[in-house]
């Protein structure tokens, strides 16, 4: 028992770029956005609004336990605050021990969530 214990909790509790890389979606008030996590620290976001359709590249990095800060290419959206740098941070959170991952933005604030795809 304590083996699986052990390997639940290493799986549970890795924030590594491996653990976050992957598709991620937003959905709210009209917007609704894609946000592709690569291990190579770069991502690829889309960004719909009624009648506009915005791209990016960018590049991430983590900070901390499940910090990551997105560089200034990033697309906002509503309810997201910004650094005075420009960039980015969000907070990954981790459900159901660790089986769904979610990007917060303005965690203290209730803001936007990406939730990441389970299946491709």
């Amino acid at each position: 028992m304590g083996l699986l214990f052990w390997f639940w909790y290493r799986w549970a509790a890795d924030y590594g770029y491996r653990a976050i890389s992957g598709t991620y979606i937003f959905h709210d008030n009209g917007e609704q956005a894609t946000l592709v996590l690569l291990e190579s620290r770069v991502f690829r976001q889309e960004l719909s609004h009624p009648g506009t359709v915005e791209q990016a590249e960018g590049t991430w990095r983590r900070v901390g336990e499940g910090g990551v800060v997105f560089s200034n290419e990033f697309l906002k959206v509503g309810g997201q605050r910004v650094r005075r740098d420009g960039q980015t941070d969000g907070q990954v959170k981790k459900t159901f021990g660790g089986l769904f991952l979610s990007i917060v933005f303005n965690g203290d604030k209730g803001g936007p969530v990406f939730h990441k795809k389970v299946f491709r």
